[in-house]
């Protein structure tokens, strides 16, 4: 099997080690990967169970029709996304970056000034922040007095 290159594709395959190709299953047409190529689409046989590596142009369209029951293509195993609390109006709520479960102001269930980023001076579009999140991510835009209240309030176990 012959593939055509340009010029400049050669002269980046002369500075490569190794080449990363793939090969059609059915008419043995080749992919060249490290020249940006697009690369060939991957399927599994349910019949024989194997992977088969196709050519987007006519061997595609051909394997869909003849073999489609058989063939699916596999995607990237997910981690299930763990659904944050929604905000109580009663003496709760929830940070806006972690999900932690944060106590509100007694029977008012107004989130606490500790766990308000304007009250330490950092203007962003959270409104509830835990005081670990706060201080993994913003300790750097408090000024030197917000910085001390906050190492105290983490002392004293507030979170």
């Amino acid at each position: 099997m012959v593939a055509k290159i340009s010029q400049s594709e050669y002269q980046k395959l002369n500075q490569l080690k190794e080449l990363d190709i793939q090969q059609c299953s059915f008419c043995s047409k080749i992919t060249i990967l490290n020249l940006g190529w697009e690369p060939f689409v991957k399927l599994l046989c349910q019949a024989c169970r194997e992977e088969h590596v196709i050519c987007p142009e006519l061997c595609l369209k051909v394997v869909r029709k003849e073999f489609d029951c058989h063939l699916y293509q596999e995607l990237p195993r997910v981690r299930p996304v763990q659904p944050i609390k929604p905000n109580r109006s009663y003496a709760g709520a929830n940070c806006y970056l972690c999900g932690k479960e944060l106590k509100g102001a007694g029977k008012t269930g107004v989130v606490k000034n500790r766990n308000n980023p304007s009250f330490w001076g950092i203007n962003i579009e959270y409104k509830i922040l835990c005081l670990l999140c706060l201080e993994s991510k913003f300790y750097s835009a408090m000024s030197k007095g917000k910085r001390k209240t906050l190492r105290k309030y983490l002392g004293r176990g507030y979170v």
